[in-house]
């Protein structure tokens, strides 16, 4: 068995879909975070994979954020699963159970926690040394603290012992338990590129949470050292942890693994990033069916990489997805029959609804037709905008209210037909001086255009006089070309340009940096506070560490908006 973790910033950011990207992992059970897809964004090419059956916890306050989903192949279906943390989103049979003590919490809490769609719970069968166990998937993505507001501190470290009150009540019940995903805390120094930099390091919250979610006895043989672990886990609460860290079972001492990059610095190409993304699996399971667990930074695509873990034992696979899969949601279970039934429903009706509770005007005609036949909406508009004076204002738009002495507003056809006034000037004689003026030209065309569509208007001789005039102001308009005016919009356009120049300077040129000397890249602040759209220059290498000549040298330089 092989499961795979992966924050892909966006699953509809796979130019290649979904599946192939599945498939390139090679895995029994992927989970993925920070979908940044919402139950309305859900479309059937991500839901419905061929050889997968999937599992999606959506964002409830925010589209585009957050989000996790799990995809199992068809021979790892599992036999349970549901959404969240709490059990509140739970609304179907087959759910996994066993919530742990939620007396920490207030209701509000718990409803919160689990509103922004980072969880997502499988439950499958394996079989161990030929016998049937169970084991549990649990796939988080856990928040982020930002800095600037306090209330995500809390908010972070209340998920935290959301997961692990969850996990341990699982593991108590007798499953196995696999907790994977973006924990959003790197947990040694080995596992961040630049700890130095940070002040307390061992001090931060999520740090000391991981230190009493992990077991951290030594990995090292030796039968003293083993009696020693077994001692410390029943004194010593900070290492009597239920959970170990897979990649440093197999792997203590690597350095400069990471899983997350800045996409902003380039920090990818200098290898200048943390470890936060993690397999962590019940210390029996562990040691006695893990074989190996590895990263994945070759794997591009996202800010993060993926990671795997190798089990020994084999899956067996559920007869049918539980409930909470997402073939099952009603907008993909039996999609098109039910659209065929809409559009059927509503021609049935059409001849009775004519005339009781009918829309203003043709309106309710319109919309049968454009729900028989989505293509012609476009001809349907434009018939729609020809009829808008004869039909009813709706209910609950204010009307203008019209005199019945005021002109009445004139029909759109109107516009293209001839007025009194240019049959006038069509009978009266006509010289090239007057021929060469351009409203008499428009005049003329409107006539003759007219005369095309209604010849009941315009008498032959009057016809005769207008394609006279139209003849001679051709004639006119060849011996007396508009040069003057093109030359006086060329002088206008050369004016304003110059003008524009002036007003607008421009990016200011980078300076070089004084290290590498080579040119700098412009940014600007978005941080909120005094320097908040202010531009900076700064080396154009990617961001590494400071021993790295390679990397991003410290050279800075505010932008001189007087310059």
């Amino acid at each position: 068995m092989k499961v795979v973790t992966w924050n892909i910033n966006g699953i509809r950011a796979f130019r290649g879909g979904i599946k192939k990207a599945l498939d390139s992992l090679d895995a029994d059970v992927i989970c993925i975070q920070e979908t940044k897809v919402t139950r309305d964004l859900l479309d059937e090419r991500i839901a419905i994979v061929d050889g997968y059956n999937s599992y999606f916890s959506y964002s409830r306050g925010r589209s585009g954020y957050s989000g996790v989903a799990t995809y199992c192949k068809e021979s790892a279906t599992p036999f349970a699963a549901e959404e969240g943390l709490t059990g509140l989103l739970v609304n179907h049979k087959d759910a996994v159970g066993c919530y742990g003590d939620h007396t920490e919490f207030s209701s509000e809490e718990l409803q919160l926690l689990d509103n922004e769609g980072r969880a997502v719970i499988t439950q499958h069968k394996i079989k161990c040394q030929d016998k049937e166990k169970i084991l549990t998937v649990i796939n988080v993505y856990c928040p982020r603290a930002d800095p600037e507001k306090p209330e995500r501190k809390r908010f972070k470290l209340q998920f935290y012992n959301l997961l692990q009150s969850r996990a341990e009540a699982v593991l108590k019940d007798g499953s196995h338990v696999i907790v994977l995903g973006d924990i959003n805390t790197s947990h040694r120094p080995i596992d961040h590129c630049d700890p130095s930099e940070i002040d307390d390091f061992g001090e931060n919250p999520g740090r000391k949470w991981l230190n009493g979610f992990l077991h951290s006895g030594k990995q090292e043989e030796g039968s003293d050292e083993e009696e020693h672990d077994k001692e410390s886990e029943e004194t010593d609460p900070l290492h009597g942890g239920k959970f170990v860290d897979t990649f440093r079972f197999f792997h203590p001492t690597r350095i400069n693994a990471f899983t997350c990059w800045s996409t902003l610095t380039g920090a990818r190409q200098t290898n200048y990033g943390t470890r936060i993304d993690y397999i962590f699996a019940d210390c029996q399971l562990a040691k006695e069916q893990f074989v190996g667990a590895d990263i994945m930074p070759e794997v591009e695509g996202s800010d993060h990489c993926p990671v795997w873990g190798q089990l020994s034992c084999s899956l067996i696979s559920s007869p049918k997805p539980p409930p909470f899969c997402t073939r099952y949601l009603p907008e993909f279970a039996g999609k098109q029959q039910k659209l065929s039934r809409f559009l059927i429903k509503v021609d049935q009706k059409s001849a009775q609804s004519e005339q009781k509770n009918s829309l203003p005007g043709s309106q309710e005609e319109e919309e049968r037709r454009e729900n028989l036949n989505p293509s012609g909406s476009a001809n349907i508009s434009g018939k729609k905008r020809l009829l808008t004076s004869d039909s009813v204002a709706p209910k609950g738009k204010k009307t203008k209210t019209v005199n019945a002495s005021s002109k009445p507003q004139g029909n759109l056809l109107a516009f293209f037909k001839s007025k009194t006034t240019n049959i006038n000037q069509c009978e009266k004689p006509l010289n090239l001086d007057e021929a060469a003026k351009p409203p008499i030209t428009e005049e003329v065309f409107s006539v003759t255009d007219t005369k095309s569509e209604g010849p009941e208007l315009i008498s032959d001789n009057l016809s005769q006089q207008c394609s006279t005039a139209k003849t001679d102001q051709h004639l006119n308009t060849k011996q007396s070309p508009p040069q003057p005016t093109v030359r006086q919009s060329d002088a206008k356009k050369g004016t304003s340009s110059v003008f524009w120049k002036s007003v607008l300077h421009g990016p200011p040129a980078p300076p070089c940096c004084k290290v590498h000397g080579e040119p700098c890249v412009l940014r600007t602040v978005k941080k909120e506070g005094p320097n908040m759209g202010k531009q900076f220059f700064v080396c154009a290498r990617p961001q590494g560490h400071a021993s790295n000549p390679e990397a991003r040298c410290n050279f800075f330089a505010w932008v001189d908006k007087a310059k």
